[in-house]
């Protein structure tokens, strides 16, 4: 037994980048799907802005100073804000997803009455 052998006849060639763009181009998009993508690229210029707005603050040394010395960029709120959001769009995104396999099936239904 050669695992070689194995190898090379399991083995698939990779996708060329035209084959692939093809199959994206193929695919419509409703209304849910481009609501999802729309939602998510304002999000994430969102939690750009929302994370410089609401800067976090470095303080003194000091145990009760209320006294900030440098201001930073928050990276945990713009994280936050791009992990929720891609949740959200994902689920859009499924739902639309889901209603473009309930028309196709439907329309293929349709034929055969």
């Amino acid at each position: 037994m050669n695992f070689f052998e194995e190898i090379n006849k399991k083995k698939e060639e990779f996708p060329r980048f035209h084959s692939v763009t093809n199959e994206v181009k193929k695919q419509e998009l409703n209304f849910y799907q481009i609501f999802a993508i729309a939602v998510f690229i304002l999000c994430f210029f969102l939690g750009i802005v929302f994370g410089n707005l609401f800067a976090t603050c470095e303080t003194t040394s000091y145990f009760y100073s209320d006294a900030c010395v440098v201001t930073e960029f928050n990276f945990s709120l713009m994280i936050a804000i791009w992990f929720v959001s891609l949740l959200v769009c994902i689920v859009f995104y499924a739902i639309g997803h889901i209603i473009a396999l309930l028309t196709e099936i439907s329309q293929k239904l349709s034929k055969f009455h």
